[in-house]
């Protein structure tokens, strides 16, 4: 597990690459989500998405006094497993489905993987678009064994002028095509930032990009693996004539995809971490050239 200094370098170096980065761009800001010509395939998603916007304008329009109504059991703010939570930028937790954590300062939380959920939240609201997605491990209300948590977090300005993050997430969620260009984007970020240094972040299971059964993978342009972390053992190898179940040569078309397009999917038979199985796999890859060396930076998703 991380120690809390390594974690506040780590959010150093996030805040560094994300203020770099920002933009006037923001994610869904006015209107609703629908299924059709929504970039996510789950209505779930959406469902979320939308209750996470209409939630952020509340905020915007009602200030303060909004968070009154998310601490309503019942309502839509708060529905089963479903709540709406809202931080502060420095970790202040103002709305949350536990009651010990309002009021108090959370900004060195960490799941029990040693993950800073909270400054997560913060880094992805003041990124592109003052949105995105984070996944980690969380207690449902009433149990007592972490699962799988995917949260989607917005940033809202009260009418205060205090700046929040509103947030809510949903437990073993389906796994979106649109994660993954998330998590390659975050980590071309991190890249841009810090050059091959990054690589030691990706490779960290207590990062952000290794969740589930996804993890960050990055190759050079001669099939060189730097990045692996399901399977280490790949690192520093040559994987030019590396075939799927099917005898299909991916890692050529993946670095193919990259190079002519610039960025692009690839879909393959892989194994999930810890299993022998062959599944469907895609994987969402982007070209990024760092001091003249150009090297290809993906991540996927199982189609099962």
């Amino acid at each position: 597990m991380k120690t809390p200094i390594t974690i506040r370098k780590t959010a150093v170096l996030w805040t560094t690459a994300v203020l770099l980065l920002m933009s006037g761009i923001s994610c869904f800001s006015s209107g609703k989500l629908f299924a059709q010509g929504s970039k996510y395939k789950f209505q779930e998603t959406i469902n979320l998405v939308n209750l996470v916007n209409d939630a952020a304008s509340e905020v915007t329009q009602k200030g303060e006094q909004a968070f009154k109504e998310f601490m309503t059991n019942g309502s839509r703010w708060r529905s089963g497993e479903t709540y709406i939570f809202v931080c502060g930028l420095k970790g202040d937790i103002y709305v949350h489905e536990d009651p010990s954590l309002i009021g108090k300062n959370e900004y060195e939380l960490q799941d029990v993987n040693g993950k800073p959920i909270v400054q997560w939240f913060i880094r992805k609201a003041l990124g592109i678009g003052q949105c995105g997605w984070t996944h980690y491990k969380w207690v449902k209300p009433g149990k007592t064994t972490p699962s799988w948590k995917t949260s989607y977090v917005k940033l809202s300005r009260a009418s205060s002028g205090s700046i929040y993050v509103v947030g809510s997430g949903l437990y073993d969620m389906h796994m979106e095509k649109e994660f993954a260009v998330d998590a390659v984007n975050d980590a071309l970020s991190l890249i841009r930032t810090m050059g091959k240094d990054a690589f030691r972040i990706l490779k960290d299971t207590s990062s952000e990009f290794v969740y589930k059964d996804t993890y960050v993978f990055v190759l050079d342009t001669l099939y060189n693996t730097f990045v692996n972390p399901a399977d280490p053992s790949l690192e520093g190898r040559n994987q030019k004539d590396m075939k799927d179940a099917n005898g299909k040569l991916f890692i050529q078309d993946i670095v193919k995809v990259a190079v002519d397009n610039g960025q692009g999917w690839v879909d393959y038979l892989w194994p999930k971490p810890g299993t022998t199985k062959p599944v469907r796999k895609s994987s969402f890859v982007k070209k990024i050239i760092i001091k003249g060396d150009v090297l290809v930076v993906g991540t996927g998703v199982y189609l099962d």
